[in-house]
């Protein structure tokens, strides 16, 4: 048994509570990875739905869209509200959302009905991802925090990586709705082990009424931003068309009532232990944001090229995707070691510098090749990933202060979601760009080969921008501090 300081609204000062760092760590490991299973391992099913549900494609899409897009639009307020709440009330209540809804998906009797329960269960794996990385900052010294945040995203990463292989072998063997009847009894151990396990933690005192109405205001209105963004960023059809337009100008009103509700908070605004550290973590989420943006180019493209342009069987391509999910997942728990040693914001740089090299081999990939060269650059990019996330999450959560510990989880995870939606979208729309009126399956391998390369061309120049913007932050920093002295 460890001891940990929590801070609690009744008396507002610490008070000593008395916790198993190794049962803690177990309960934030599973959520973690159970969340991760729930964006990828329905994918598998999505065939055998459009025939269940008599429904097309572009429809079933919209079964693992409103998982992510209710997960991003959550993720930034539970953060939020676990600073008031608690950190161990809004894990529970995830939990708990995310088993009963995910109970009825597995009771959905058309496709609308799996959509819309899909969507409260992202809005639950949000409550308890928003704070796994608070909670772990609370329980974990500074000195433990980058191996346990590195572990985080490692989880992270396989449970994403493994979730088409673990839907595949489940719906060839049972049904689509044993995804879900399996996820119910880890929902619900999850949930009683948190409940056993997990300190409490409150650090805000309730704030007036006229404060709270604005506070909730703002939430509704970053909310239905987020919504609104993700439904603008996705075609409804082989492009973008006039919806589109209007839901970007619905989010884009709802993201200025935002900037007119929200408060200038005296937590946020002095919550890090740096006077650089806000700059700093507003540089992480842009370079977060363009760095997940980049990542969805293997998840949408790398399928098709493996199937499609080298001819390999669904079983050996995903396999070779799984991969650079392994390697993403060993590189952050590294990442995470190395950062607790060094403390260097020089290895966000190096992950970066790796990435970039690895995205502009695949810009120059040919067909000729082969599946030997797609692996080195897809590997190269996948040691600059998991290097690059846990070196920059496990640095930001340890600049903040207590009090704002949550909300910054929050927005590490949100601008993290964000890029995946973003990317995810753009991505498609480049790659079937090169060959626009063609059906996807009678493009031909170097017309395939062709989109690859401007997806990652793409790729490569959010990386090199997320470069420049890390650099950047690195010498306004250096300059400050210099000046100070």
């Amino acid at each position: 048994m460890y001891t940990v300081k929590n801070f609690f609204k009744d008396t507002g000062k610490e008070r000593s509570v008395q916790v198993s760092k190794r049962e803690v760590l177990v309960t934030l490991c599973l959520a973690t990875l159970l969340a991760a299973l729930g964006v990828s391992a329905i994918n598998m099913a999505l065939p055998v739905l459009i025939d269940r549900f008599d429904v097309s494609f572009s429809d079933t899409q919209w079964i693992t869209v409103a998982y992510m897009m209710s997960m991003t639009a959550t993720l930034p307020i539970a953060g939020g509200v676990s600073d008031k709440l608690g950190r161990r009330k809004l894990f529970l209540m995830g939990g708990l959302v995310f088993t009963i809804s995910t109970l009825c998906c597995a009771f959905s009797f058309n496709v609308w009905s799996l959509v819309f329960f899909r969507a409260i269960q992202g809005a639950g794996a949000a409550m308890f991802v928003a704070v796994s990385m608070a909670i772990a900052s609370d329980v974990f010294n500074k000195t433990e925090t980058g191996k346990v945040i590195g572990l985080l995203g490692s989880l992270s990463a396989v449970g994403t990586g493994m979730g088409p292989i673990v839907g595949g072998l489940i719906v060839e063997h049972l049904d689509w709705q044993a995804i879900f009847w399996i996820m119910v009894p880890i929902g619900l151990g999850i949930f009683l082990l948190a409940y056993r396990t997990l300190p409490e933690n409150i650090v805000e005192q309730a704030v007036g009424g006229g404060n709270r109405l604005k506070k909730y205001l703002a939430s509704a209105s970053l909310f239905f931003s987020i919504i609104f963004y993700t439904l603008a960023i996705k075609p409804l059809g082989e492009g973008y068309s006039i919806i589109n337009g209007i839901a970007i100008a619905i989010s884009i009103i709802f993201g200025i009532s935002l900037l007119y509700f929200r408060q200038r908070e005296q937590p946020l605004r002095q919550g890090f232990t740096e006077s650089s550290g806000k700059q700093i973590f507003i540089a992480n989420l842009a370079g977060n944001f363009l760095v997940a943006s980049s990542v969805m180019s293997s998840l949408i493209v790398g399928p098709f090229y493996l199937t499609l342009a080298l001819g390999l069987d669904l079983f050996v391509a995903g396999l070779v995707m799984t991969a650079g999910s392994f390697m993403v997942a060993a590189c952050s728990n590294l990442a995470g070691r190395a950062v607790d040693r060094f403390r260097s914001r020089g290895i966000v740089l190096l992950g970066l510098l790796i990435m970039i090299s690895g995205a502009l081999g695949m810009g120059l990939l040919t067909i000729e090749q082969g599946l030997g060269g797609y692996l080195a650059f897809s590997i190269t990019v996948a040691i600059g990933y998991g290097t690059y996330l846990s070196t920059v999450n496990t640095l930001t959560m340890n600049s903040a202060r207590a009090v704002i510990r949550g909300r910054i989880s929050g927005l590490l995870g949100l601008s993290r979601s964000m890029g995946l939606l973003t990317g995810a979208s753009l991505m498609s729309v480049i790659f079937v760009g090169v060959a626009p009126g063609v059906a996807l399956q009678e493009m031909s391998s170097v017309q395939i080969a062709d989109g690859l390369n401007a997806v990652y061309r793409l790729a490569s120049a959010l990386l090199v921008t997320a470069l420049i913007i890390q650099l950047g932050s690195i010498l306004v920093n250096h300059r400050r501090v210099k000046a100070q002295n």
